[in-house]
């Protein structure tokens, strides 16, 4: 379950494939409903994390993996622009593995976090992951953060890049390809679709069927249909 652990800290790709399990075990209703794994399932998930990871990544990780998480659609617009300006400050002192940063994105809701990003936006004038951007390239705890906030708010950004990565390099990574076509088939893979095709001039489908060939092929190309359906 947690493959992509085993090099996580090696790698920075490794750190959003994780985050991209973590996202595989949830529903259309949020990215992180891991309240939906068995207690054996999610005790498991805890034990793997601690033992793969240190420092930040485990405290960020291990967050997203024990923290409660309200789904419902209700919005406090008072706490989103008090956290608006905590997360704004955070950013700009690069106090990105800040405690208070890392609760609210474990523990708000999808409704509240977008409330609070919205609010941001509004108060400070550009979205929260370009004020990201401004980071050190190099610093892959920023670029989990970075996925982390992604996955939370627009996950079909996410998983357009990691299309574009299976698609886009030399030999098919046919396993994030396989997974990402089947577990968001039924969900929102027709989002995805959309901004894949809006990214890069091309529809997902024919940038599949030229890089996938026999019956893996007809799969897939059998999945983007029903979710057209």
């Amino acid at each position: 379950m947690l493959y992509w652990l085993m090099k996580l800290q090696k790698d920075g790709l490794q750190a959003t494939k994780f985050l991209w399990k973590l996202l595989a075990q949830g529903h259309q209703r949020s990215c992180f409903t891991l309240g939906k794994l068995t207690m054996l399932a999610t005790r498991s998930l805890l034990k793997r994390t601690l033992h793969h990871t240190t420092g930040d990544f485990r405290k960020l990780l291990v967050s997203l993996v024990t923290s409660y998480r309200y789904e419902g659609d209700e919005v406090n617009m008072t706490l989103a622009k008090q956290e608006a300006k905590l997360v704004h400050e955070k950013i700009k002192d690069k106090h990105y593995n800040d405690e208070d940063v890392i609760r609210i994105l474990s523990t708000r809701s999808k409704a509240q976090i977008n409330a609070t990003f919205n609010r941001y936006q509004d108060d400070h004038g550009e979205e929260i992951l370009k004020s990201l951007e401004e980071g050190d390239d190099d610093d892959k705890f920023l670029a989990l953060l970075r996925s982390t906030i992604q996955c939370l708010t627009r996950p079909e950004l996410y998983f357009v890049d990691v299309l574009r990565s299976a698609i886009n390099k030399t030999g098919t990574d046919e396993g994030a390809l396989t997974r990402i076509v089947t577990t968001r088939a039924e969900i929102d893979l027709k989002v995805i679709g959309e901004e894949y095709q809006r990214r890069n001039s091309i529809p997902l489908e024919k940038a599949i069927t030229k890089d996938t060939r026999g019956d893996y092929e007809k799969m897939l190309v059998a999945l983007l249909g029903e979710d057209d359906a």
